[in-house]
């Protein structure tokens, strides 16, 4: 891959959009599926209702290790090599790419193992001097750490063009109001229903999860699309915005 600002002409960013909307489609499918075993499953009985919830199991967006999980973790993990690939090519901001790498690959691990529900321990300390009941007290602390992590990254996405600008606003904004707002929600309905899972903790949580994997998604995309590519010379190149200013660098130390 070339890093040269003076690469040849003809350079395009690699779609943004289709790569996104590739993915959301992914993600969509995984969550009709499950909704489709599950309705079937609550509809039968016997062996058939029991093979039913299996496959519904493997699809479930509100459980650990199968693969929706996988899927989650995947886009997670792609987008931090992604990330961390910027960091290692002479990008302009390294650290920032750095640091958005580290968070990636953090959320990859805590999609599997769900680290960030630890959280609950100190929350709930937070949550009894609280006038309202939380259903899930770790968003307490998780939402300061998510708003520090955005602050310290926005110099960044600010220096970015505005396709991928806007994409990661547009993603941050989309993950935030399914990990934050939908899973305070999510806790609402647990709590109201003393704590039993029923159907509409079950869709809501579909939707957590829509909102979460359709945000990384398009940060992703947003992301990969600081890579061009000549079609005709059949060349890839990082897209001279985000990198360094060479001509400034290269001045004398009298004349900056």
């Amino acid at each position: 891959m070339s890093t040269s600002p003076s690469a040849p002409a003809g350079f395009r960013p690699l779609s943004q959009y289709r790569v996104a909307l590739c993915l959301i489609a992914v993600a969509a499918m995984i969550i009709v599926i499950a909704l489709l075993f599950l309705l079937a499953h609550q509809r039968t009985t016997g062996l058939l209702s029991q093979n039913l919830h299996t496959v519904f199991w493997y699809f479930d967006v509100g459980r650990e290790y199968n693969m929706a999980t996988w899927y989650n973790s995947g886009l997670w993990l792609l987008l931090g090599v992604l990330a961390a690939m910027f960091a290692v090519t002479g990008s302009a901001r390294r650290r920032s790419w750095w640091l958005l790498a580290v968070v990636a690959l953090f959320a990859s691990v805590d999609e599997y193992l769900e680290v960030h529900e630890r959280l609950d321990v100190p929350g709930n300390l937070i949550a009894e001097h609280l006038p309202v009941t939380i259903g899930f007290s770790w968003v307490l602390l998780g939402a300061p750490i998510a708003l520090v992590i955005v602050l310290l990254l926005l110099r960044l996405v600010l220096s970015l063009p505005s396709r991928a600008r806007n994409g990661l606003f547009l993603g941050g904004a989309l993950f935030l109001a399914g990990a934050v707002a939908v899973e305070t929600l999510n806790g609402r309905i647990l709590v109201g229903n003393d704590g039993i899972v029923n159907n509409a903790y079950i869709y809501s949580t579909m939707l957590e999860e829509l909102l979460e994997m359709s945000g990384i998604a398009v940060a992703f995309a947003s992301v990969l699309s600081l890579i061009q590519r000549d079609p005709v010379a059949r060349v890839l190149r990082l897209d001279p915005a985000v990198l360094p200013d060479v001509s400034r660098s290269q001045e004398p130390a009298g004349r900056r």
